[in-house]
């Protein structure tokens, strides 16, 4: 049984480290884009109303995020955070399911 716990909490603290790598990579990617290529973030920030909006400008990163666009900038440091940013919950939401599912099989053969 303690394999099961050791395991189980692993299986937890990989997958909120991931959800919380997701959110890192994004936020490190938004500040190399702003500093490196200042031209391409005020296309992203002045897009649709000409002045910066935070729920949009997030939006916008996440639009660019899931796009080949930075690939064009040839900056592989924006590159790798893109591939953090994509592989982060592929790599979450199975170290939770296999979590709970080991919850819901020790509760059920406890």
């Amino acid at each position: 049984m303690q394999t099961a716990v050791l395991l189980y909490l692993l299986l937890l603290l990989g997958a909120v480290a991931f959800f919380v790598l997701h959110i890192v990579a994004q936020w490190r990617f938004t500040v190399l884009l702003r500093k490196r290529h200042p031209d391409r973030w005020k296309t992203i920030v002045e897009a649709d109303t000409g002045r910066p909006n935070g729920m949009a400008n997030w939006l916008r990163v996440r639009r660019v995020l899931r796009s080949a666009a930075p690939a064009l900038l040839n900056d592989d440091a924006l590159t790798r955070w893109q591939g953090w940013w994509r592989r982060a919950p592929w790599l979450a939401w199975p170290c939770w399911f296999i979590a709970m599912a080991i919850q819901w099989w020790t509760l059920r053969h406890g």
